[in-house]
């Protein structure tokens, strides 16, 4: 009994020194921190770089805006439509045709170099024509019935250059085509620059004067042996009445400016849409709605070759826009 007792305390005290050994060999150990600029401290390169992609501009949506047209017509959507609105009863005009043809033609006139112009003049404006000739009105200047010669000579005298300069670039009496614009007007060629361009106090036409128009038959019979049996013409009788119309025109003009009384009535109400932005993002398509619909439509290119057009057919070819545009459309009910 006592010799196992011996060998159970051998065996107990030969593990508990295994166990001291195994304890003291498992103790932390002490490292020294490599420096900061130690040669182990290597920066290995990327093969494969991140490029941070290139900014592309922001190309700004087109922007469709829509509205009511005003009452009166003055609604502008580009610089070739505005809103057109039916109104009951329509306006009068301001100006009779015969009016309006006096003040189309001498604006051109004015302006058409003749040596006897005063030293430096300078030519009325087509404003300043309507401002001094404003009451030209159906009521003071009425129409009256023209020959087809007349008709041919005023239309001339709008778009010929060439009858425009021999009428007004030199000698003022050129008959017959003279003869066709005093009998129409009531007033001589170069009465008319003397008095409209000019404004010369020389002239032998005023408002305010009572000459009377002479035809040259009628001038050359009261320098003969019969001068007390020279009767006018009828044409120039009915010229002498167009006159003194003039002269209550031009007279009314200055007394009692034009005032445009209308009262506007519209029999319908109008709505418009427009679309600005680059004709490529969605211009066609947008046309396309608008044309479907029989509206009146326009298309007014900015930039450089800026124009603007009334459009019934989506452009193609050539004519299609590459940049900027302002569209509009409207529409009645």
């Amino acid at each position: 009994m006592a010799q196992q007792n011996n060998s159970f305390s051998k065996s107990t005290l030969t593990f508990m020194l295994i166990l001291s050994a195994m304890m003291f060999g498992c103790q932390k150990s002490n490292f020294s921190p490599i420096e900061q600029n130690s040669k182990l401290d290597i920066n290995i390169p990327d093969d494969n770089p991140v490029i941070d992609p290139p900014v592309l501009p922001s190309i700004p949506q087109p922007v469709l805006s829509k509205g009511q047209c005003a009452a009166d017509s003055s609604t502008a959507l580009t610089s070739c439509l505005k809103c057109n609105i039916p109104q009951n009863p329509p306006p009068p005009p301001q100006f009779s045709q015969k009016g309006q043809s006096l003040i189309d033609i001498m604006s051109i006139a004015c302006s058409i170099p003749n040596k006897s112009a005063p030293k430096e003049y300078t030519p009325p404006t087509r404003e300043q024509f309507l401002q001094r000739l404003n009451q030209l009105t159906p009521v003071y200047y009425p129409d009256s019935s023209m020959s087809s010669f007349q008709v041919s000579v005023i239309q001339g005298l709008k778009t010929d250059t060439t009858l425009q300069k021999k009428m007004f670039g030199g000698l003022w009496y050129q008959p017959p085509y003279s003869d066709a614009f005093e009998t129409y007007f009531g007033i001589e060629v170069g009465e008319a620059v003397t008095q409209l361009c000019y404004q010369s106090t020389d002239s032998k036409f005023t408002p305010y004067n009572s000459t009377p128009l002479q035809s040259k038959a009628y001038i050359d019979c009261s320098y003969g042996p019969g001068s007390f049996s020279c009767k006018e013409s009828k044409t120039y009788i009915d010229a002498n009445v167009y006159r003194d119309q003039l002269r209550r025109g031009m007279i009314e003009s200055i007394k009692n400016p034009y005032v445009d009384n209308h009262i506007i009535l519209p029999t319908k109400t109008c709505s418009w849409e427009k679309f600005e932005g680059l004709y490529s993002q969605g211009g066609a398509e947008q046309l396309g709605l608008w044309l479907l619909n029989n509206q009146k439509v326009s298309v007014e290119i900015l930039g450089d070759a800026a124009q603007c057009l009334n459009i019934k057919s989506i452009p193609t070819g050539n004519s299609i826009p590459t940049g900027n545009v302002i569209m509009s459309t409207y529409s009645c009910k």
